[in-house]
């Protein structure tokens, strides 16, 4: 109801205001032009951001993210893997390889930028540095292709649902997202001034989605793949492409490594030993794979693998209709205030926007396809997340020709001089949004604070047991499975308590033999208690 407001009000602006006002926007326009405007935007939705996460240091919550601050941590000690514990089996993280080394199973890229907030003891730092790059490069993007009120128009839609939301946390979309926005802008400059360099800007940006997300990163280079052989063949300027394929080559030679130094096979990469140990079925297909996992997944991924099992069995060809339906319902919720309204205007703004936008597009098109073929639940939009920019500023275009016509402005010429009144009514527009983003940053920071508090407190209890300790995670039947209380350190040794699962007392018993000078507690999570354990019972001692 208040976005329909917000655009009655400006549709009334650009009917009535007859350029008294608009003509003396001449500072405002001068400000978004201006070359510090994108690192201005930048460092305030990278600033809002960490504010809405609610914490200076958050730690991360779902498995994913404790994967990927592991391997960060590791990163940070330059270190590709960590030697394994005793009784691997106690500390089988999930998305975590413990034996015989422990190491996350994801790829390298996102955790090496991770790494680089670890180094100063903070890797939230590089993901608010992402969300910065991200938000900053969406608004000069825009910016080029259309002018700087529709760009902000823009920005201001970054604001809301999947796009705030997993921008405060340690997923991989982040880095991804930030990257193919590298990608996007470097290819606009190569395509309409040329040059090696920004060629070369290109390929790493792709290349690092590839070290990252690479099934992501195949759909996202098909568009620019395109566009980069389509502008060689009229400009036969080869040694372009030469100096790109030399540069993503170098980034992508950064797998075989990984996986050498990981695995101990350059040709096996973690990713494909964890699935075939723990999760058989994740990865694009359709129907049912019953293959068994090899080794017994630990109870947080057990809960994970029963979930997706009745995902998994209706993710059939004959259901693909259905399934995008769903996805896409969930996916504009997750971009648009209102669905009806934006969805709306972004299909005008699709019509209307300059045909160098069409990359951002067919890269919605494709993204959208490819994951048809993963099994996931229909309301996990996350693997939509980088193209949030893009559904954002099809709306804002859609919205600016509405404005056009009833200033009667020119539709079609996106320079704001051109344009001045529907420009004007656009930022009046924005300025009533305020109060939206408002809620919607405060309504993040709430539901990030309420997640943590459990973990949180967890992790208090934790720092009050002694050192040289062992404590055993009794899960209870409420135990929610997508939060891992058993997370792993880069140096056992090293570390304070080590954190297993409750195995049984009799295979408890069997760890504490090969590390007698550790003391052992036991957490009963349904009691929220930590006690002194042995394994014949437990004698509280809080």
């Amino acid at each position: 109801m208040r976005l329909v407001i917000v655009v009655c009000v400006a549709a009334l602006v650009a009917v009535f205001e007859r350029g008294r006002l608009s003509s003396r926007l001449d500072g405002v326009r001068r400000a978004l032009d201006s070359s510090r405007a994108p690192l201005v935007l930048g460092l305030v939705f990278g600033a809002a951001v960490w504010w809405s996460w609610g914490q200076v240091h958050p730690s991360g919550l779902l498995h994913d993210e404790l994967a990927y601050v592991l391997q960060a941590r590791l990163f940070s000690h330059l270190r590709w893997t960590a030697p394994a514990p005793p009784m691997p089996e106690f500390f089988a993280q999930p998305h975590v390889l413990v034996d015989p080394v422990v190491a996350s199973k994801y790829p390298p890229g996102h955790s090496l930028l991770l790494a680089l907030g670890d180094l100063v003891g903070l890797p939230a730092l590089a993901v608010a540095a992402l969300a910065a790059l991200r938000a900053g490069l969406t608004f000069a993007l825009a910016r080029r292709l259309t002018n700087s009120a529709v760009a902000l128009g823009t920005w201001v839609l970054l604001f809301h649902g999947q796009s705030l939301y997993f921008a405060a946390s340690y997923f991989s979309e982040t880095t991804s997202g930030a990257m193919l926005l590298v990608a996007w802008y470097a290819l606009l400059r190569w395509h309409r001034e040329g040059g090696r360099g920004w060629m070369a800007l290109v390929a790493l940006a792709v290349g690092w989605c590839a070290i990252t997300r690479p099934f992501s990163a195949a759909l996202f280079a098909v568009p620019v793949a395109f566009v980069v052989l389509r502008q060689l063949v009229r400009t036969r300027k080869w040694r372009e492409l030469a100096v790109g394929i030399t540069v993503g080559t170098g980034v992508l030679a950064i797998l075989p490594l990984w996986s050498a130094r990981t695995t101990g096979d350059w040709r096996v990469s973690p990713v494909a030993v964890y699935m075939r140990d723990y999760m058989p079925f994740d990865r694009p297909h359709f129907g049912y794979d019953s293959t068994p996992p090899r080794r017994t997944p630990p109870p947080d991924l057990a809960f994970v693998n029963a979930s997706l099992d009745s995902v998994q069995r209706a993710h059939t060809i004959a259901a693909v209709p259905q399934i995008a339906k769903e996805r896409a319902g969930f996916l504009a919720m997750q971009s648009w205030w209102d669905p009806r309204v934006e969805g709306g205007l972004a299909l005008l703004g699709l019509a209307t926007a300059p045909l160098a936008a069409l990359v951002g597009a067919a890269s919605v098109v494709i993204l959208f396809v490819g994951y048809l073929a993963h099994p996931t639940w229909p309301s996990w939009t996350i693997y939509y997340m980088e193209i949030a920019p893009v559904l954002a500023f099809y709306a804002v275009c859609g919205f600016a020709v509405v404005l056009r016509v009833l200033a009667r402005e020119p539709q079609r010429a996106w320079e704001w001089a051109r344009a001045p009144r529907a420009a004007f009514a656009m930022l009046v527009a924005l300025v009533l949004l305020l109060p939206m983003l408002r809620i919607e940053l405060r309504f993040d920071r709430r539901q990030h604070l309420g997640n943590a508090n459990y973990p949180g407190r967890f992790r208090q209890a934790v720092a009050q047991i002694p050192d040289k300790s062992i404590l055993f995670v009794r899960h209870a039947k409420w135990h929610e499975g997508h939060w891992s209380l058993v997370e792993n350190d880069p140096d056992f040794a090293r570390t304070r308590v080590w954190i297993a699962y409750d195995r049984g007392d009799s295979a408890n018993a069997a760890l504490l033999r090969k590390v007698p000078d550790r003391n052992a507690y036991l957490f009963d999570e349904a009691h929220v208690s930590i006690n002194l354990y042995r394994p014949s019972g437990a004698i509280a001692v809080r």
